[in-house]
């Protein structure tokens, strides 16, 4: 498996990291604050996104936040099929 990050053609957006779970690629964001991740599902729809932080969890309608210590479970959301706290 091969680690991917995005950036468009003039550098202004970066999205950090992708998951390639076999169905799905889900994006991964290391910044709280970072608007990339949105830049990237407006322009490609992803079903998951994840933004990781110290910050609690919390889920979003396009987004979960995934604190820094869960990292190691993101790989369980993209198998729920958007039942991500279910």
């Amino acid at each position: 498996m091969g680690v991917y990050y995005y950036t468009n053609d003039r550098s202004s957006c970066e999205v950090d990291f992708f998951i390639d779970n076999g169905e799905q690629v889900i994006p991964v964001e290391v910044n709280l604050k970072a608007k990339s991740l949105r830049t990237f599902k407006e322009k490609f729809e992803p079903a998951l996104s994840v933004r990781t932080s110290m910050a609690d969890y919390k889920e979003e309608e396009w987004l979960v936040n995934l604190p820094l210590y869960a990292i190691g479970e993101v790989g369980v959301f993209g198998e729920q099929g958007g039942n991500y706290g279910s």
